[in-house]
């Protein structure tokens, strides 16, 4: 049947992803930086948190919590090497 089932979801989804991008730049405009790295960073504890909560409200996924969250966090460490071996090379401060 063709209709808004999962619009809930989806605005809860990008709801979260959404206010932790604008919450991420608001923290990197206050550190001294432009926002880009802030918004990067925000929209994947954005990721996270709600991989995290809708693998818990998901029976079928409720055993594989916390190997979704390492999952999600790996991806921090991976993102932030990357910009560090970017400003290495390029010389630049932020990647985008």
């Amino acid at each position: 049947m063709f209709g808004f089932e999962g619009e809930i979801f989806g605005l809860l989804d990008n709801g979260v992803l959404a206010l932790c991008a604008m919450f991420g730049i608001d923290i990197d405009k206050k550190l001294g930086g432009s926002g880009v790295n802030g918004a990067l960073f925000g929209a994947l504890l954005g990721n996270t948190l709600r991989d995290f909560i809708g693998a818990i409200a998901d029976p079928a996924l409720r055993d594989n919590a916390i190997g979704i969250t390492a999952g999600c966090l790996e991806v921090f460490v991976v993102v932030w090497v990357g910009l560090r071996l970017w400003r290495l090379f390029t010389g630049r401060k932020n990647a985008a």
